[in-house]
């Protein structure tokens, strides 16, 4: 089965011209079996008036019929064998006696085997070699009569047929072919705008829709049911992501009540056993307070109202601003940063994409171990821009590397370690409202995070 439009249009093609040339030989071959039976049916009906002459008048009287006959100059009432070819071929004649002896008719040939032949060598006329079929006779009292019809009527319907055959198998291969491959460009150009909607939306953008013509044709049908699905989709998403800032909101108030009382009992006891209680719950109900606004920044995030104030952003100096902010906590940690920038901008928001990279860098130094050297890379690709950071530390398992980037998303080895997991799901909230695409790259060690930016295009 065709697994391709190019496939199936050159199938569909293919299948046409074979059509084409079975009916092509089928009407040939009944052409030409119709004419020789036409022609088998002339030399019957010759022959057989002929005979009757010969029993009637005898056998002078059918010698000067026959040589009567070889001198007609106009194809008379002998149905439209006589006179088809060009050079005036039709019927001959052979009349021999009883010793063999050719007594009448003009017919340049041998005499051929009692009955039927299909196949006469004879001279014609203008002195060509021509091929004629024939029946031999026997006459009573002796002696035979031959009579025969040039075939060059079949050569010419044959070599007429090819002709047209080959035309209309041109002619319709053509066509199809032209139809077959205009439907395949018409299709594989309305499934790659539908490709581009779905890789949009894969990416993030959830007010994507598949795009409509307004035929109400198939593809319009399938979009409409599609865009209803993303519709419902998009609306539970959005009921959902409500819910958690819902939450998330409600929460931050109470928990910072809390926090707040337990800052004053821990500012009023005296007890140390209790004020080192106190303090750790303290810290607890930061990383909640931490948990909830992370989880409000990523909604707002993904949310993409952030895009009405995007600007020109210089790419290679905010990314070189955040690594001297980390710098010094890669020193102390004993890991080494180094940058390999160029000149670049893109059109965003600085401050989501610092974040980004100082999440990005706090990976690092939270999930790798002393010693780690880490890059920060810039390059331009056909895509856009390319920002990569690279470390030589443990890295993940290939199974994990679309995983990390999910909300709450932790790996086994670092549950030990703080956190909630949404660290690189902000990482990805913020890529994707850049029209960004985030990846983890293959690497034989240590891991490497791909962020490609589309270039910054000049507003009008």
């Amino acid at each position: 089965m065709p697994r391709s439009i190019r496939a199936l249009s050159l199938s569909v093609a293919l299948a046409s011209g074979l059509i084409v040339t079975l009916l092509s030989l089928a009407t040939y071959a009944f052409v030409h079996e119709e004419i020789e039976r036409q022609i088998n049916q002339r030399i019957r009906i010759e022959a057989d008036v002929l005979l009757a002459h010969h029993r009637q008048h005898g056998f002078a009287a059918l010698v000067d019929l026959v040589n009567t006959l070889d001198h007609r100059t106009g194809p008379e009432d002998v149905s439209y064998l006589e006179g088809a070819d060009s050079r005036g071929r039709g019927m001959g004649y052979i009349v021999t006696d009883a010793s063999g002896r050719r007594r009448a008719g003009s017919l340049k040939a041998s005499v051929p085997p009692s009955g039927w032949s299909e196949f006469v060598p004879f001279r014609a006329a203008d002195g060509a070699s021509a091929m004629a079929q024939a029946i031999n006779t026997p006459l009573s009292g002796g002696g035979r009569l031959v009579v025969a019809a040039d075939r060059a009527i079949v050569d010419q319907m044959d070599l007429q047929l090819l002709t047209l055959f080959l035309g209309a198998f041109a002619l319709i291969l053509a066509v199809g072919t032209a139809a077959v491959v205009g439907l395949g460009r018409l299709v594989g150009a309305r499934l790659s705008t539908m490709e581009d909607s779905a890789e949009a939306i894969m990416a993030g953008d959830l007010s994507r829709r598949m795009p409509r013509n307004g035929s109400g044709e198939e593809f319009d049908r399938l979009a409409m049911i599609l865009n209803s699905m993303l519709d419902r989709i998009q609306a539970l998403m959005d009921n959902l992501r409500q819910v958690s800032c819902d939450i998330a909101h409600d929460l931050r108030t109470p928990l910072s009540r809390l926090r707040g009382r337990l800052e004053e009992v821990e500012r009023t006891t005296a007890e140390p056993l209790q004020r080192e209680r106190l303090t750790l719950a303290i810290r607890e109900a930061d990383d909640l307070l931490d948990l909830f606004s992370s989880i409000l920044a990523i909604s707002e995030i993904e949310g993409q109202s952030i895009r009405s104030r995007f600007q020109t952003v210089d790419l290679a100096e905010a990314t070189r601003d955040i690594a001297e902010a980390f710098r010094p906590a890669f020193d102390q940690a004993g890991k080494s940063l180094m940058l390999e920038i160029a000149p670049a901008t893109i059109l965003g928001d600085r401050q989501l994409i610092q974040r980004c990279l100082a999440n990005l860098l706090d990976n690092v130094l939270v999930h790798t171990p002393p010693g780690t050297a880490a890059t920060i890379a810039m390059e331009k690709c056909d895509k856009g821009i390319a920002l990569l950071i690279i470390d030589n530390g443990p890295g993940i398992p290939d199974e994990d590397r679309e995983r990390v980037f999910r909300r709450f998303a932790r790996l086994d080895r670092s549950r030990s370690t703080s956190g909630y997991g949404l660290g690189l799901n902000m990482v990805a909230a913020i890529a994707a409202a850049h029209d960004a695409h985030v990846q983890t790259l293959p690497t034989g060690a240590g891991m490497t995070v791909e962020i490609v930016f589309p270039a910054a295009k000049r507003r009008a």
